[in-house]
């Protein structure tokens, strides 16, 4: 895990951002580049900085995106990370539909859950007995949760399938969330810690995971082949 702190949030989405588009120009083997994405209020300043200084600079028709989790409601509502992407980014950039590879948050979460693991499988190369994205932009919480894997679910971070449910602990919402193993197979993880009240966390996952900092942030960056986390609060 690498650090990287930046003055303005704007400069870290910057810097973020043109990592992003370094491994678009390294990736050379004619296919499309495959992007995860999170939601969250981060991902809404990455979505319009992408809009405002990056609409000619990307080649947005050679992406296609995917999620890294989804709260189980529908797209309408304001809680739904494709919501947000599909009114700040999709339709400002003229994305096509099928580019866009949604989680149906409105379907029933354990069906969805496996209908997208198929999705995934069925449409991403492998590396290994998993499929590999080409990049995956993970956010995390002020308690140190990823994805949708939450201190008080901890078996995801090890759990076989591609995706699963997951429930929040605070409002018992469930979500749909990429599990540890498809997360760490070998994909690098572009991690933007923006927001006040996150300078405590980020100081205990630099200690890495362990038993006395068992959190699925610190699992996950423990353990990654690439990650670097682009901050303003350390």
């Amino acid at each position: 895990m690498k650090i990287e702190n930046f003055k303005t949030d704007k400069e870290a989405l910057q810097a973020m951002t043109s990592c992003l588009i370094g491994y678009m120009e390294r990736k050379t083997d004619g296919h499309p580049f495959n992007l995860a994405l999170s939601g969250g209020e981060t991902a809404k300043k990455m979505f319009a900085l992408w809009v405002e200084e990056y609409k000619e600079r990307i080649d947005w028709d050679n992406i296609r995106f995917f999620w890294v989790d989804e709260r189980c409601v529908p797209p309408t509502d304001p809680d739904s990370n494709y919501g947000h992407a599909n009114e700040l980014l999709f339709k400002p950039l003229h994305i096509p539909e099928d580019h866009v590879h949604r989680i149906h948050g409105e379907v029933e979460p354990g069906t969805e859950a496996m209908r997208y693991s198929r999705i995934v499988k069925e449409y991403l190369p492998r590396h290994g007995q998993l499929p590999y994205f080409d990049c995956i932009i993970l956010g995390i919480g002020g308690d140190a949760h990823t994805a949708s894997i939450f201190p008080d679910t901890l078996p995801l971070l090890t759990d076989s399938r591609n995706y699963a449910v997951s429930q929040h602990p605070g409002t018992s919402q469930f979500r749909i969330t990429m599990t540890g193993p498809l997360i760490l197979n070998d994909s690098p993880l572009l991690v933007p810690v923006l927001g006040a009240g996150k300078q405590e966390m980020l100081e205990e996952l630099k200690k890495g995971y362990s038993p006395t900092n068992p959190t699925p942030a610190a699992y996950i960056l423990t353990h990654a082949v690439e990650a670097v986390v682009y901050t303003t609060t350390v």
